[in-house]
């Protein structure tokens, strides 16, 4: 009997002391939740808030973006528009002097030549006033036929020169600064042929014999 109250008295003084939760820990655990929520909500505030700011900054920069589209788009208008405003200008003294030159002639009687001379008078200033805007006249005849400069009309058979030589200008050509305008009409030179120079030369002969 003593040794089995000995057993059970061993077997109490084993068993861990169990203690209650305090009150306070389990207090503690909504604040914190409470201060995680709050944390939570202040920094989507401010990420709503950037957003709103990134939007409003896209928004201002493409309606710049617009107003510069439309503003070159206007310029650009204008610049077709008016491009030809400096040449239109040089050409108003021609037009000033072929139309003096023509009420003069008709006013005095004027013989050919001094209206000749009028013509010769305008024709230089136009021709100034085109190479004033860049375009140019280029000597064609006795050169080499260029087809990036020259429009071949036709052949002249000659053993004067060499062969594919420009040796008749039929339309001038022109240049643009550095650039073929308009490719000059011309003349080009062929040799006779050797077959047929051949056979004037035997007929030729027989005629002499």
């Amino acid at each position: 009997m003593t040794s089995k109250h000995d057993n059970i008295d061993n077997i109490q003084e084993e068993d861990p002391e169990v203690t209650p939760p305090d009150a306070g820990d389990q207090a503690e655990q909504p604040a914190a939740t409470g201060s995680s929520i709050e944390a939570l909500l202040q920094e989507l505030e401010q990420k709503t808030n950037e957003a709103a700011a990134a939007n409003d900054k896209c928004l201002r920069t493409y309606a710049d973006f617009e107003n510069y589209r439309k503003r070159m788009q206007r310029e650009i208008a204008d610049f077709r528009k008016y491009a030809n405003e400096q040449f239109a200008l040089e050409l108003l003294p021609v037009v000033d002097h072929m139309g003096l030159a023509l009420k003069h002639a008709g006013e005095s009687g004027e013989t050919v030549q001094g209206l000749q001379q009028g013509v010769e008078l305008v024709y230089k200033q136009l021709r100034d006033a085109l190479e004033k805007i860049g375009v140019k006249q280029f000597a064609a005849e006795g050169v080499p036929f260029d087809p990036a400069r020259h429009d071949a009309m036709m052949q002249v058979v000659t053993d004067e020169v060499p062969e594919n030589t420009v040796v008749q200008v039929l339309q001038d050509g022109y240049l643009y600064h550095e650039k073929v305008l308009r490719h000059a009409k011309v003349g080009v030179s062929k040799k006779p042929d050797a077959k047929r120079n051949d056979k004037h030369k035997h007929i030729d002969v027989s005629m002499n014999e």
